[in-house]
């Protein structure tokens, strides 16, 4: 499985990369009943959206989408697709211009400046490979405040990605969770924020420490 295409955003003059979502669902493709298919290994959801600020107000500029399916496509805000696109070798339709309001409550991380080097041949890319990241909160849509975190995230990636380069142990269980956070854009609450893999290899490091403890206790009392 490869990296997957990020959703993107323009603010203002920059295009950025949406790398984490925190609040309520974010409406994409999905929302709309479209059937969607994979457009490729690097995008297997099938949609690529495209985000922009207009007045302080969020909204779905528009996106391409795959479906196998025969079935009428829908409007949206009034404006049916087009499959005359730059991309149509892997979506089959573009939805363009829709300035469509998107009432979202919570927090959309953005990156931009991706550095190669911290790239995961897996999922959603991390914040952490981002040398210029931002936060948008927004409430009902509309933004309320605006964060660099290009610095906290500069430190971040000292410690590794949040997401874990690889699993911890080859347990289905482990690969699993590993797997749905790698194409998760969900970010971890400061409660269930995950281990970086820094943290693992002390983790075990530990247990390792406690089980020779336990033996050489027991071979004490033989």
């Amino acid at each position: 499985m490869t990296g997957q295409a990020a959703d993107q955003f323009f603010y203002g003059k920059h295009r950025l990369e949406i790398v984490g979502i925190k609040g309520t669902s974010l409406t994409t493709a999905k929302d709309f009943g479209i059937e969607l298919a994979s457009a490729s290994t690097g995008c297997w959801r099938g949609y690529i959206m495209r985000y922009k600020i207009i007045e302080k107000k969020l909204v779905i500029d528009g996106f391409w989408v795959n479906t196998r399916s025969k079935k009428e496509m829908p409007e949206i805000n009034g404006i049916l697709p087009t499959q005359d696109h730059e991309i149509r070798s892997l979506f089959k339709y573009e939805y363009r211009n829709l300035n469509l309001k998107v009432p979202f409550n919570g927090s959309i991380w953005l990156g931009k400046d991706f550095i190669n080097s911290q790239y995961v041949h897996m999922g959603f890319q991390s914040p952490t490979a981002y040398r210029t990241v931002l936060k948008l909160d927004l409430k009902d849509g509309i933004i309320v405040n605006v964060e660099d975190k290009s610095n906290e995230i500069e430190k971040a990636r000292e410690d590794g990605d949040p997401k874990g380069y690889r699993p911890d142990s080859m347990s289905s269980e482990t690969i699993h969770d590993w797997v749905m956070r790698r194409f998760s854009l969900n970010l971890p609450s400061k409660e269930e924020k995950p281990e970086s893999l820094h943290n693992s290899i002390d983790k075990v490091k530990q247990e390792m420490l406690e089980e020779l403890d336990r033996l050489n206790k027991l071979k004490d009392k033989e």
